[in-house]
């Protein structure tokens, strides 16, 4: 057996022995671009050499999943210096974000993963790890920095996780009015700012409320009985962004110059790109949230046209020719 392929089975064990919802033929092959029958025998070989593979019942999707139990490939699991600064690096973006809850889980991971490194040459190991830190960096990036209340985020997973209801302080985002509210927590969104979806006792459905206009959190005893029919991720990507407008069919023409850069862009995740005989690009999608479209748009220019919708476009123009007349003004009142 090819060092290469002897990688692949030990990478094979540890995903079998880590994934809880076991492992199907499809994402074998998938993971390590092989054929179905190549995936049955890495799948065989990593039985005979570890051990018995458990099928797991994968809520009747249809298909076989396999887990690992084993262990001995504890010790074959190792940590690189490569995996730890990816850790630290994404600590690190959390801190820049205001996230530090989210920060501090990831940075009590690497000290975990760290302790459970078995490895005579610890003090290489950990000069190799802080001249990476060194050599990597965050770029800087305006845009606004969350503070949440300390224990927020850790009372919202505890909610979610055990499906109760939470009380707290809520700042209305334009009026600034202050209210207690009861809301059954469904999920939290991570994008600009970060928002949790959930119902309260007067709305027909589950919308957001942002973490930072939060306080005073409280975890009742209350349990709710969760929306089997809602999905978190089919409910983000109505949305451009965090606004929760009804869908349309957005079509954008991205000219020669700026096809590049628009091609490299995830505008949204059902958004199908055309590149165009002449250069440029078309980049079509189904989602809410006019205004938020409009902020993102106006940073491409002259560089990106709007097809459809007519009120996109109608309400860009408008932004535009108001932004415009805005320092039109303050330019001629500097020069009075």
């Amino acid at each position: 057996m090819r060092y290469e392929r002897l990688s692949d089975i030990v990478r094979l064990a540890i995903l079998l022995q880590g994934s809880h919802r076991g492992v199907t033929l499809d994402e074998i092959g998938e993971r390590f671009s092989v054929s179905r029958r190549t995936a049955e025998r890495m799948r065989d070989a990593v039985e005979a050499a570890f051990g018995p593979l458990l099928e797991v019942d994968a809520a009747g999707d249809g298909y076989r999943h396999w887990r690992l139990q084993s262990t001995p490939l504890h010790r074959l699991a190792q940590v690189s210096v490569e995996e730890l600064g990816e850790l630290d690096a994404a600590a690190a973006s959390l801190d820049r974000g205001g996230l530090e809850e989210r920060a501090r889980t990831l940075r009590e991971l690497a000290h975990k993963l760290r302790a459970m490194r078995r490895s005579p040459s610890g003090e290489a190991f950990q000069t190799e790890l802080e001249a990476l830190l060194q050599a990597e960096g965050l770029a800087m990036r305006p845009g606004p920095r969350t503070r949440l209340e300390p224990g927020v985020l850790a009372s919202l997973r505890d909610a979610i996780k055990s499906g109760r209801v939470i009380e707290c302080d809520y700042v209305a985002r334009y009026t600034g009015r202050q209210s207690r509210q009861r809301l059954e927590p469904y999920g939290v969104l991570y994008g600009t700012r970060p928002n949790l979806v959930g119902r309260s006792d007067w709305s027909t459905g589950p919308r957001l409320w942002r973490l930072a206009n939060m306080s005073n959190v409280r975890v009742t005893p209350e349990e709710f009985e969760r929306d089997r029919t809602f999905d978190l991720r089919s409910y983000a990507e109505r949305s451009f962004g965090m606004f929760q407008d009804d869908p349309v069919e957005v079509v954008l023409r991205f000219d020669a110059d700026a096809a590049g850069d628009a091609a490299t862009f995830l505008f949204h995740p059902s958004q199908r790109l055309t590149e165009e005989a002449d250069g440029s690009l078309t980049v079509c999608f189904r989602a809410g949230g006019i205004d938020e479209m409009c902020l993102h748009l106006f940073g491409w220019g002259e560089s990106v046209k709007v097809v459809r919708p007519t009120v996109l476009r109608e309400r860009l123009a408008g932004l535009c020719a108001g932004v415009a007349a805005h320092h039109s003004s303050a330019s001629q009142d500097a020069k009075d």
